[in-house]
């Protein structure tokens, strides 16, 4: 049998897409580091292409909260800055006055987001703070941004990370991003009526979580790695592994054709297979 003929940020690309709704406004801000810019900012890029180009062709993309349904394959920028010359020279539908953003989130107007963290937790709390005790602690990150509002306001949170044991814990050393909290009940208890993410997306596989529980649970596997290959990079300590693990699906021929032919052409946003 020979070898599937995606790369992994293409299957990663295909599960986002598979994931949005037509008729929906996706929110993706802006990250930092060469792999969370892959892995958080143009991998969603290409998903929310390819979702407009084959089941949700009237949904709108907005892009660092101001450049709506640009042309991807005329991309000016690898996405590494949000305010930069390269996104005001992007070929796009329109052009969104950023201040007005917080009017949006607030209206409840963002259907998915998508957001990445230091640390995630079994419940989908998300770490972009600090690593160890706030007052002391060992590892002072990023901060979290808009990661509050993205985990209140928008209608579900797609959770991109890579897969690295330290990744995943039992409970996060600082909640940035409010996922379940404590379980079934958790966000109702903090005033949060909706939203919570959706899935946790890696470079290994997929989790989802159990709607009795709440709890992360392996949904499904992308090919070349083996269940014991994500619980030896799993932190979890939860029962998070089903009886019975797929392989993710692969995107289809025609997807793959849209992704390398019409979304992006040159590479820019995928790296060359």
């Amino acid at each position: 049998m020979s070898e599937p003929n995606a790369s992994i940020h293409e299957v990663m690309a295909g599960v986002i897409a598979r994931e949005l709704r037509d008729r929906e406004l996706w929110f993706l801000g802006m990250s930092t580091g060469p792999e969370t810019i892959l892995l958080l900012t143009r991998i969603p890029i290409v998903a929310m292409a390819l979702a407009q180009r084959t089941h949700a062709p009237n949904s709108w993309m907005l892009v660092a909260g101001w450049v709506m349904n640009p042309d991807v394959s005329k991309a000016p920028t690898r996405m590494e800055s949000e305010f930069g010359t390269g996104l005001g020279q992007w070929p796009a539908e329109a052009y969104n006055n950023s201040l007005a953003m917080s009017y949006v989130a607030a209206r409840h107007e963002i259907d998915v987001g998508f957001g990445s963290a230091a640390q995630v937790d079994k419940y989908g709390n998300c770490n972009t703070v600090a690593i160890g005790d706030y007052s002391r602690p060992r590892v002072r990150l990023v901060g979290p941004i808009n990661q509050p509002g993205h985990f209140s306001l928008f209608g579900r949170e797609i959770i991109i990370i890579p897969h690295e044991r330290r990744n995943f814990v039992d409970e996060v050393d600082f909640v940035s991003g409010a996922g379940y909290r404590g379980g079934p009940g958790g966000r109702e208890r903090y005033g949060l009526r909706t939203g919570g993410p959706t899935m946790i997306l890696t470079d290994k596989a997929v989790f989802r979580f159990a709607e009795d529980t709440k709890l992360a649970t392996l949904a499904s596997v992308h090919h070349g790695f083996s269940v014991d290959d994500i619980v030896r990079n799993t932190g979890f300590v939860h029962d998070y592994v089903p009886s019975t693990v797929p392989e993710t699906p692969l995107p289809s021929n025609r997807e793959l054709d849209l992704i390398r032919e019409s979304i992006d052409p040159r590479r820019v946003m995928l790296p060359g297979r």
